[in-house]
């Protein structure tokens, strides 16, 4: 089985049991559409050990999926927003009730798959990583418009709401594969650094814009500060200055917005920095995958890659 019939195969797991209770086939349908990385990343980690039998692997994928989409159900509440993945949102469709208790549905048909599948071992670390990443969603939102977040407690939310998930089904695939316990370890680490990378790579396109257009400092005007504004925020007074304005107005003051991004686009040694971040964490997972043995990491490195050098 290659990668496209694996993400074809947990889209159509993902489907079956999502629709098995009657819910609405618009609301189902979410799960088509996006990158899929977290699927991506279970079958590259597992193809990378040598697994033979990538179906064994496709309910933990699925469930990875639809947690993600969870949360982005939740997550277009808490954030009113109107457009996902080139169509309006599910809560701009139904309204804020139906997408928060879609959500609910969809974590509750997630752990329930993985129970369904895997020992209870697994079953256990897939709910530690959903709690984590709610209770890390939830310090995010208590953060907001605080100029003050430090790059610990960043790092502290991205490691929840990213990391886990990654860290979880790393560690899952050596489990299911029969690892030591030091190389499920090795996977959970890598997995933890691999969602980070994500997430400040997501961050950093959001900061300085895309090559295709997609609209920048969304994070920002939302209130959440993040792992380039926070080094900014240090080395640049005029730009802390404009910041402290536009979060004292929660958004509204649009002229401050304009002039952050003029700011932000003289900074051109921030990119730089991040990418300097990004590749400690880069040789960190390649040292941890050099300790899984029997792990081709000619497997994986051109997922890990593509993370870091995407512009989207």
């Amino acid at each position: 089985m290659n990668e496209s019939e694996f993400l074809e195969s947990v889209r159509n797991t993902s489907i079956r049991i999502l629709n098995r209770k009657g819910i609405f086939e618009d609301i189902v349908s979410e799960v088509t559409g996006g990158k899929m990385i977290r699927p991506r990343a279970i079958f590259a980690i597992s193809n990378a050990y040598g697994a033979t039998d990538s179906n064994r692997f496709v309910p933990l994928a699925a469930s990875t999926e639809i947690v993600h989409l969870a949360s982005l159900f939740h997550d277009d509440v808490i954030d009113n927003g109107m457009i996902r993945r080139g169509r309006p949102t599910l809560n701009t469709r139904y309204g804020n009730l139906i997408s928060i208790l879609a959500g609910d549905y969809f974590y509750s048909t997630a752990s329930h798959l993985v129970l369904e599948n895997y020992p209870v071992e697994v079953a256990r670390i897939f709910a530690h990583s959903v709690s984590y990443m709610t209770l890390m969603e939830l310090k995010q939102a208590t953060m907001r418009w605080n100029i003050n977040l430090s790059q610990g407690e960043y790092f502290d939310i991205i490691r929840g709401k990213t990391g886990a998930l990654f860290s979880a089904s790393f560690e899952s695939v050596g489990i299911i594969l029969g690892m030591d316990d030091t190389m499920q370890l090795h996977l959970r680490e890598a997995g933890m650094l691999f969602g980070e990378i994500f997430q400040i790579t997501d961050d950093l396109l959001d900061f300085v814009g895309t090559k295709t257009g997609k609209s920048r400092l969304k994070d920002i005007s939302e209130g959440d500060i993040t792992l380039p504004a926070i080094l900014l925020i240090e080395r640049d007074r005029e730009f802390k200055s404009l910041i402290e304005e536009y979060f004292a107005s929660k958004g509204n003051n649009k002229e401050s917005l304009d002039r952050l991004t003029s700011i932000i686009d003289k900074n051109s040694g921030l990119s730089e920095t991040i990418n300097g971040i990004i590749e400690e964490r880069r040789i960190l997972i390649d040292s941890h995958l050099s300790s899984v043995s029997g792990f081709n990491k000619e497997r994986f490195l051109p997922l890990l890659n593509s993370i870091i050098k995407r512009d989207r």
